[in-house]
């Protein structure tokens, strides 16, 4: 009876993969849904990823939220900084348009943190969660999550480099979470890396 059980489970969270994250990348890809409303429909998304977490009954210990976060602050400082490191030294050898004047550009200032944030809540705060429910080892659970993280990312103009870029990336974002599951740190550490490969122009929308 409990393998039949997770299996079920399984297959509910196989089904919100696919209608909550690959389906609404794909609507963006194919333009069915324009990209001046990915933001919106990010946020949508979002809207539904919280109810199933209300429904889980979900406490903010669960997502990786707590009042002593401060304590993982040293390793998420280190791979913050790596990976700035790492940005910085891929900008060198890969060809890349920086985001000039980016500090005039509402748009941008207003939206980058919540929308760094927001990703780290879907993919690691809520599919994280939803993965390590219903499977067991931990190197395929990292795996899926950065796989699905960087599909999201199809929808840049130069994807064919930010695809891999941004697996290596969620690879480190995901294991940070198993490692420590601290979803306020993680959030910021993926705020400042974002802030830097966007200035970078490392992500150009199609």
């Amino acid at each position: 009876m409990e393998i039949n059980n997770i299996r079920k489970e399984r297959e509910i969270v196989w089904i919100q993969i696919l209608y909550l994250y690959i389906i609404p990348t794909l609507l963006l890809y194919f333009n069915i849904i324009h990209e001046d409303f990915r933001v919106v429909l990010l946020f949508v998304v979002a809207l539904l990823l919280f109810g199933i977490v209300k429904h889980a009954k979900w406490t903010y210990f669960d997502m990786g939220i707590s009042r002593d976060f401060m304590k993982d602050i040293t390793p998420h400082i280190l791979f913050t900084l790596g990976g700035v490191f790492f940005l910085i030294w891929l900008s060198q050898i890969v060809p890349h348009e920086p985001f000039l004047g980016w500090w005039k550009n509402l748009k941008f200032l207003l939206l980058f943190i919540p929308i760094s944030v927001l990703q780290e809540i879907i993919f690691r705060g809520v599919l994280m969660n939803m993965l390590l429910r219903v499977f067991r080892n931990p190197i395929f659970i990292i795996i899926l999550n950065a796989g699905v993280f960087a599909l999201m990312h199809v929808i840049y103009l130069n994807f064919k480099f930010v695809l891999p870029m941004t697996f290596i990336a969620g690879i480190g974002f995901a294991w940070m979470y198993y490692r420590y599951k601290n979803l306020i740190l993680i959030s910021a550490s993926h705020t400042v890396l974002n802030f830097v490969a966007m200035i970078l122009g490392f992500f150009i929308i199609r």
